[in-house]
């Protein structure tokens, strides 16, 4: 015999989809607040900064409070400034690039140096504060003396008189430490008047020394006036 379908159970099919479509709802209410909840909680968690550091634990550190721009050392440092070794006139001038006419050996050739002309055993100083690294016989410039001020400043005193250096390598000196006396040992300028020829090295490299001097002293030692 066939079943015939009644209203009865249309209700009752309406019914039960309208409870599945609530339920379903409903669990996608839940889901959703704990995804929420989750994202919440992500975005309240403080990150670490950005400048400090993360241990083995993998906890951060807090960056270094120390505002004084370098390291500790660095800071205690003192400045490095550097004063004319000698009193008396630029004789002749540093230049790599310009050759400077050599009376001693009738020719025009550069000049690494700077040379002072002062009296014939006048008294030459350390130029800035350092150690005595070298003292030695130079074949062309006499008698040497190389103090060292830094890992990348160093000072040469040349055309020394060989008997009035006083300082010996490993020789700690301050600014205005006399060194020795100008003397007449550099073969290269023999034939020019008494002076310090003195070289300053940056980095290995020539540089100007009148560059580097105070211009109190270029103005006291060598009456150079800005």
């Amino acid at each position: 015999m066939e079943k015939k379908f009644k209203f009865s159970d249309s209700a009752a099919i309406s019914k039960i989809i309208y409870l599945t479509v609530i339920a379903i709802l409903c669990v996608s209410a839940i889901v959703i607040g704990i995804v929420a909840a989750n994202n919440r909680k992500k975005n309240e968690t403080p990150e670490p900064p950005n400048d400090g550091t993360v241990n083995d634990n993998g906890e951060s550190t807090p960056p270094s409070t120390d505002n004084s721009g370098g390291s500790s050392e660095e800071n205690k440092r003192p400045e490095l400034t550097f004063v004319s070794p000698a009193t008396g006139t630029v004789m002749k001038s540093h230049s790599t690039t310009v050759p400077v006419f050599s009376v001693t050996l009738d020719e025009w050739r550069i000049h690494t140096g700077l040379d002072i002309s002062t009296d014939d055993g006048a008294e030459v100083f350390a130029a800035a504060d350092g150690t005595v690294t070298s003292v030695y016989n130079d074949p062309m410039l006499g008698k040497t003396v190389e103090i060292t001020h830094s890992d990348t400043h160093k000072s040469y005193y040349s055309n020394l008189n060989g008997e009035s250096v006083c300082v010996a390598v490993g020789a700690a000196v301050s600014q205005g430490d006399v060194i020795g006396s100008v003397g007449n040992s550099s073969v290269y300028e023999i034939a020019d008047e008494p002076h310090l020829h003195f070289e300053m090295k940056v980095n290995g490299v020539s540089v100007n020394p009148l560059d580097y001097f105070t211009a109190e002293s270029k103005e006291s030692a060598l009456g150079i006036v800005k």
